[in-house]
């Protein structure tokens, strides 16, 4: 009889511990990131009232994506757009909480957590400010537009991210020296040739060792130039990166748009 208490109170106290740990952990929350790409190739050219447009595009895709936990990457397009110096971070740091020294009321809770979200807000906005000053600032342009070398390091980002938005301000016409539409049948004469061109290079890609995992991407944007005489371009070109990035695992469509 002795011998059964001594074994119910070890497991009781097993069992305490076991709830107040249960109790006291917190799920780490989602860490999610948007990476917004701009074209600084010397192929785009815009006056100020399309970069206003564009500007009043960005604000307006940052005030639905950027919210708390969100990192922010924005990748320039030009001739080495995969390097590292060729990208600028704005990380989210969460706004400091003084901890309660004594049992909250809840209506005394919920007036924390007005203040804190209040603080979240003002942090977002001061990082969309310097998102848009960064981008729009003194640039200089590019001979090449080198885009489908950023799906590698943007492959390698991924890994730290439950999710992640792309937008990409270009016209999405590849000129650089691992391959280069211009130089082939351009506009690309057809869906077959866009789409075998694709695979060709998500094959060059693969036997340099680039392995690209666009998985954890849930969405692309892409807002091109309102230019007319590049509208025939598009008849076709979007085959090639929807199978581009297919084969690369993304899952989604491209949502293409026009300034």
């Amino acid at each position: 009889m002795k011998n059964f208490l001594q074994i119910s109170v070890v497991l009781l106290s097993i069992f305490s511990v076991v709830s107040c740990q249960k109790e006291t952990t917190k799920e780490a929350p989602e860490r999610s990131l948007i990476i917004i790409v701009k074209d600084y190739s010397a192929s785009i050219s815009q006056s100020k009232t399309e970069q206003e447009m564009e500007i009043q595009h960005l604000t307006h895709y940052l005030n639905q994506h950027l919210i708390e936990n969100t990192d922010v990457m924005v990748m320039n397009i030009n001739s080495h757009s995969d390097s590292r110096t060729n990208t600028t971070w704005f990380k989210f740091n969460a706004p400091k909480v003084q901890q309660a020294t004594r049992v909250q009321s809840e209506s005394e809770k919920e007036l924390e957590q007005t203040f804190y979200l209040a603080k979240v807000r003002k942090t977002l906005k001061s990082t969309q400010k310097k998102i848009i000053e960064q981008m729009y600032g003194t640039t200089t342009s590019s001979n090449q537009t080198a885009i489908v070398e950023l799906l590698y390091p943007i492959s390698e980002v991924l890994k730290n991210y439950n999710k992640v938005n792309v937008c990409i301000y270009s016209d999405l016409i590849q000129e650089s020296d691992f391959t280069d539409f211009t130089k082939g049948e351009w506009p690309m004469s057809s869906k077959t040739y866009a789409s075998n061109l694709a695979k060709t290079d998500f094959e060059r890609l693969q036997k340099q060792g680039l392995e690209i995992d666009l998985i954890k991407v849930i969405s692309i944007d892409v807002v091109t130039p309102n230019e007319p005489e590049n509208e025939k371009y598009y008849v076709t070109m979007p085959y090639y990166w929807d199978t581009l990035l297919k084969l690369g695992h993304y899952n989604g469509k491209i949502n293409w748009q026009k300034l």
